[in-house]
């Protein structure tokens, strides 16, 4: 009731759900009778900050701060108001400063031996029709070099069809952009130490009807089946449009 207003209608069925982001639950799925496909925005948040939660280099003391900016297919099909063209044009918009339901999905994925992390969830509409941005703000337990961040993801997604970490020192695309991604099943991931802190600022970036949801979900069903994973979703993307 928290995140959702209302009391689960079969809550004993939970247990037996998998949460499906197959970087996170590969071997679970392949064996799975149900599961659950997880938020847009939640996939995006979790891709980028699981590997720091993992390796335990993430200052607990603290919250994470994430601020995620959405397009307008992020919600739903039904039309109404706030997805209305005259007025969803050209907006950048606050929508859930506080209390955005995938908080929930967040705290799950990232709680390592019972060790629950907090967080400072914003949600903004933006006038792009698909993609999300999301960025993150961490404290480190100690302070940590590029190399020593890089070889965490490195570690955590180098076997990953569909997550790249991008951190680029020139260019127009030096960290992960949403526009990049759309159409495809990709999720990039970068980050930014700050110098004067132990803050790591984390982005990741994807195509919220695709890894978001639909993309992943075929993700999903192909490890439960024993087909290729990447099977009809490695398309690269639309990039430019």
């Amino acid at each position: 009731p928290k995140w959702y207003s209302h009391e689960h209608e079969m809550p004993e069925l939970l247990d037996q759900f998998v949460y499906g982001i197959p970087e996170l639950h590969r071997e679970a799925l392949k064996s799975a009778d149900l599961i659950s496909s997880a938020g847009c925005m939640a996939t995006t948040t979790i891709l980028g900050l699981w590997p720091l939660y993992q390796a335990g280099v993430a200052d607990l003391s603290k919250p994470i701060v994430t601020e995620a900016k959405t397009g307008s297919s992020g919600s739903g099909g039904s039309p109404n108001l706030a997805s209305h063209h005259p007025e969803r044009a050209a907006v950048m918009r606050s929508f859930k400063p506080t209390g955005h339901r995938h908080s929930a999905e967040i705290i799950q994925e990232l709680t390592f031996d019972g060790n629950v992390p907090e967080i400072a969830f914003s949600a903004t509409s933006v006038e792009a029709v698909r993609g999300i941005l999301a960025t993150s703000h961490v404290y480190l337990k100690e302070p940590m070099t590029d190399k020593e961040v890089w070889a965490i993801y490195r570690k955590a997604y180098k076997d990953e069809p569909f997550l790249r970490v991008v951190k680029e020192s020139s260019g127009i695309h030096r960290y992960p952009e949403p526009k990049i991604l759309s159409g495809s099943n990709y999720c990039d991931v970068g980050f930014e130490r700050d110098p004067d802190s132990n803050r790591l600022v984390v982005m990741a970036a994807l195509d919220n009807l695709m890894k978001g949801a639909s993309g992943q979900a075929v993700q999903a069903f192909n490890i439960r089946m024993g087909y290729e994973e990447t099977c009809g979703i490695d398309f690269p993307g639309l990039h430019p449009i």
